[in-house]
């Protein structure tokens, strides 16, 4: 009875957060226009995850030199590539929120951004959604003053444009993905193709800080690539709970990481009398009496889910929701 009391208590608490997303709908911007850091903008910030998107203005030329524009231009008509109209636009034409998206982030080839975490723990990365620019997609598809007709007009030529996206965790490489946003390398000449979808692509490492992007392309010319060098970004998602949540008015123990994988460490201002873990079904997973300040718990053979986590010591009992992923 005293462990069903405890999951309502803190399921009374408040409603699972299985995922938190940001997809730059709160931006102030009206519809058309975009944020290219001819403003004086040095970067785009959000608080979601704490990310950093970094912009580049020239002055002198009075271009958007690199790095990322906040854009609410929603056009994607299949047409000659048009380096005005098109540039800060998406090939699927919406954001990737239920395809009716009003914003999203125009990038370059070279752009990067950081994702801020004020603890370890915080803020898992799950993924994020990319897609060809209207711009790169119009100039693949019909080709232009630069940029080939991707197939050429025979339809045989083996073309590609690929976004290759570099995963760092504290100055570390924690990882690699390749999006092949454009496609003509297949013997059965059906199966090529130009992407006009939102792609989600997964994290390698949920924790890695710094993501980098560059982009290549099968045409190539004297200058370097001839393909327009723009993508498009939407739809970050970052996996379960950031923190845990905690009812009750004793301990000050502190639970992390968060969501954890192989274990989870408590560490409480006083001697650890109980601890108690209930999963959302309410079985009892693990029970102890470390009777010490702090204690590991390994989580390794534990599912991927949501538990609750009562710590008992002699100045009151607190109650931690939180959640485990493998």
């Amino acid at each position: 009875m005293r462990y069903k009391l405890l999951l309502t208590a803190i399921l009374s608490a408040g409603a699972l957060n299985a995922q938190i997303s940001e997809g730059f709908e709160g931006v102030q911007l009206d519809s058309g226009k975009m944020i290219d850091g001819s403003d004086g903008t040095k970067f785009h910030s959000f608080s979601t995850g704490e990310m950093n998107f970094p912009v580049a203005w020239d002055t002198t030329y009075k271009y958007w030199a690199s790095g990322w524009a906040l854009s609410k231009v929603i056009y994607n008509k299949v047409e000659p590539s048009n380096y005005v109209k098109h540039q800060f636009a998406a090939a699927p034409g919406y954001g990737v929120e239920n395809g009716k998206g009003k914003a999203f982030l125009a990038g370059q080839g070279g752009s990067n951004f950081r994702i801020l975490r004020k603890s370890a723990g915080d803020y898992p990365l799950k993924g994020f959604y990319v897609a060809n620019s209207t711009y790169a997609y119009n100039s693949m598809k019909l080709g232009d003053f630069v940029g080939k007709k991707f197939g050429g007009n025979a339809g045989t030529d083996k073309d590609s444009f690929v976004l290759n996206i570099d995963y760092f965790k504290e100055g570390k490489k924690a990882g690699n993905k390749r999006v092949v946003l454009a496609d003509f390398r297949f013997d059965d000449s059906t199966k090529d193709f130009i992407s006009n979808q939102w792609i989600f692509v997964q994290s390698p490492d949920a924790y890695a800080d710094s993501i980098a992007f560059a982009l290549s392309s099968s045409d190539n010319g004297q200058f370097g690539m001839n393909t327009p060098s723009f993508f498009v970004l939407d739809g970050i998602e970052f996996a379960g709970l950031n923190t845990t949540e905690k009812t009750g008015s004793g301990s000050n123990a502190k639970v992390y990481p968060v969501p954890a994988d192989s274990y989870i460490q408590v560490k409480a201002d006083n001697n650890i009398l109980e601890l108690l873990v209930v999963n959302a079904s309410g079985q009892v997973v693990f029970n102890c009496n470390p009777n010490a300040a702090a204690y590991s718990l390994q989580t390794m053979n534990w599912f991927s889910g949501i538990y609750f986590l009562q710590i008992r010591t002699p100045n009151g009992t607190t109650q931690h929701k939180l959640q485990v992923l493998h």
